[in-house]
């Protein structure tokens, strides 16, 4: 478990974050399926607070609930203020590809995959807390 670790929001330190993250989820999911989907759950989350927040770092938190069986994620940044669960898109999966319109892939899927979601402005910051049932 670790607690709220910082992390400069640049696509260099995405591997680092990544091997956090995963670290974490590899002592709570055994199954490699589950751990490759939080992995990519994470990444898309990232990938977005870094490409378009403006925040110069990120704060990172993964804490095991026991009395839930639940891994819950915390993404703080101080970039602009966005709620990304605000107007989740629609996605045609059965789509070629190159016929979707791009963007909003990364918030379905982590909508998806994901058991709950919870936004909040505190002091400026966004906090996106994302939580996964052991499975």
């Amino acid at each position: 478990m670790f607690q709220s670790k910082e992390f400069p929001a640049k696509r260099e330190v995405l591997p680092q974050m990544l091997t956090e993250i995963t670290g974490e989820v590899k002592k709570h999911f055994t199954d490699d399926k589950w751990v490759n989907r939080l992995k990519v759950c994470a990444e898309e989350i990232l990938v977005n607070i870094i490409d378009y927040s403006g925040s110069e770092k990120i704060y990172i938190s993964c804490n095991f609930l026991e009395d839930e069986q639940t891994l819950r994620f915390e993404f703080v940044d101080e970039g602009a203020l966005y709620n990304p669960l605000e107007e989740v898109p629609e996605v045609d999966i059965e789509a070629e590809p190159d016929e979707r319109p791009v963007g909003g892939l990364g918030i379905f899927l982590y909508t998806t995959i994901m058991d709950k979601l919870e936004y909040n402005c505190a002091d400026g910051k966004n906090h996106l807390l994302a939580y996964k049932k052991l499975v």
